[in-house]
């Protein structure tokens, strides 16, 4: 219960901020690519902030680094506050905001997967993750609105970007309140991240981080472009842009509730089939009808498939991970995961920069979003043939 509403507050907390971190820096630079690399710095420090979370919660317990996490990411938004116009002069101060972002994510996500792992067993990890799901898209209903009726009734906008930054700051202090009484601690046998890097010889391990690297791949889209897509095919109206996120959400709580409790035996494969392919069609649809029809297939889409491609993922990963808990300290598996991740996660952000750099405006979106969004299909292919192969074995 405890790391349901840690995850739904910090949810809440950086939907509420992302008013004036994604896009407020969007609006100042006005470039793509820009907030692309503003990600990849941003993901790129995560192995090491990871490593570095999982030997200090190793001994003093998951509580320090989660609140570390939440501070330095409060200190990124003092500093966007800070700079203000400055960004739209000198560009180069956005990756400063990343290597904030990505210190405070990296702490704070290498505790709360970590926990994840810890505090639900096999049999109610399905429940639980969908659970998460749906508080999390509450936070993602009340933040937007909240948001936007802030900075309605504020003075003027910065009046009102502090203030909503006043209501994230007693959010993130409510989450060090919340970490504080976590009593789930790690295992005291010591791990090794380079010791897990290696995929050759173990069969399990090395289709567990193919397929998060995969996984990554497609959630470089998310992470980088999607929000920002969807920003501009309303034409730039917060107004609408918030009020089709509230819809969003509310469609996929009604999912994550309806099959969170149906991704187990075969029932796991087949929606994992179908999430996967809806969520790779949202994202092409996106780009290539870049206007309000585009933006509410992508959404509605989106929102129902993502509680039947996200959940079946974690399902799989957090399952093989748990394979190791009787014989090493499993922190040391869920960093390397991670690790796997971002370089998904990066390598998919490079390939949209790079067809920056060879083609032209026109096509290097599609060319790259379309790349990123079939890998979802990829991954359940994959997954299936390696469920065929243990199957027969």
């Amino acid at each position: 219960m405890l790391m349901i509403l840690i995850t739904s507050l910090w949810a809440m907390g950086n939907t509420m901020s992302a008013v004036f971190v994604n896009v407020y820096l969007y609006a100042y630079t006005g470039s793509l690519v820009v907030m692309t690399i503003y990600c990849i710095v941003r993901i790129a420090q995560f192995p090491l902030f990871f490593t570095l979370g999982g030997k200090w919660a190793q001994r003093q317990g998951f509580a320090p680094p989660l609140t570390t996490g939440v501070i330095v990411t409060m200190l990124s938004l003092v500093y966007v506050l800070m700079m203000n116009e400055s960004f739209a002069s000198q560009p180069y101060l956005v990756f400063v905001v990343a290597l904030l972002v990505g210190i405070g994510e990296g702490f704070f996500w290498l505790s709360v997967n970590s926990l994840h792992q810890i505090v639900c067993g096999p049999e109610q990890r399905a429940r639980y993750l969908g659970n998460i799901g749906i508080f999390n898209n509450v936070a993602n209903i009340i933040a937007p609105a909240l948001s936007t009726w802030i900075v309605s009734h504020s003075i003027n906008d910065t009046e009102g970007y502090v203030t909503i930054f006043k209501f994230v700051l007693v959010i993130y202090v409510v989450i060090v309140v919340s970490a504080a009484m976590v009593r789930a601690k790690s295992s005291a046998q010591k791990f090794s991240v380079l010791k897990c890097m290696p995929i050759i010889k173990d069969k399990t391990w090395r289709f567990t981080m193919i397929f998060t690297f995969m996984y990554g791949m497609r959630d470089a889209i998310t992470l980088t472009l999607a929000g920002l897509l969807v920003y501009n095919a309303t034409g730039g109206s917060g107004g609408i842009y918030g009020s089709l996120l509230t819809v969003f959400a509310l469609i996929s709580i009604v999912s994550y509730y309806i099959f969170s409790r149906r991704l187990r035996g075969k029932n796991l494969y087949r929606l994992f089939g179908i999430g996967s392919f809806l969520i790779s069609s949202s994202t092409i649809v996106l780009v290539l009808v870049p206007n309000l029809f585009g933006a509410i297939y992508y959404g509605i889409v989106n929102a129902l498939a993502t509680p039947l491609y996200s959940n079946p993922y974690s399902l799989i990963a957090m399952n093989n991970i748990q394979k190791y808990a009787d014989h090493e300290n499993m922190i040391g598996r869920v960093i390397v995961k991670e690790i796997y991740l971002s370089i998904g996660r990066c390598f998919g952000m490079f390939c949209i920069v790079m067809c920056s750099w060879v083609l032209s405006e026109k096509l290097y979106l599609p060319v790259s979003v379309i790349f990123c969004s079939l890998f979802p299909i990829f991954l359940y292919l994959y997954a299936k043939k390696h469920q065929t192969e243990q199957n027969v074995d």
